[in-house]
């Protein structure tokens, strides 16, 4: 397999952001959104406190959509009364809006 020289001129002409790529590429193979999910598991508990994360617990995330398994009905209806200010310190820890939505299941 012959290998092209690479002239030093056109190569420093494309210099890249390894963090821009790296992001780019576990995007493209789907990892984006596993590295989101075990994050949002580790700030949950600081998200709602420590009584709503014994009853509740983080499940799937899905096209920005945050899936999240409660205990009972009585703490479902607790959660959706919270649910915009839940969003808002979860999408704080991203500093984007990556969960447009949470779904108690």
């Amino acid at each position: 397999m012959k290998q092209r020289a690479v002239d030093l001129k056109t190569r420093l002409n494309k210099t890249m952001c390894l963090k821009e790529e790296m992001d780019s590429f576990m995007n493209h193979i789907g990892l984006d959104t596993k590295l989101h999910e075990l994050k949002i598991l580790d700030v949950w508990k600081e998200c709602v406190g420590e009584s709503i994360a014994e009853y509740s617990s983080p499940v799937e995330l899905r096209k920005n959509k945050l899936f999240v398994s409660v205990e009972s009905a009585a703490w479902r209806y607790e959660l959706s009364l919270k649910k915009n200010e839940i969003m808002e310190k979860l999408n704080g820890h991203f500093n984007k809006k990556l969960i447009r939505e949470i779904i108690f299941v």
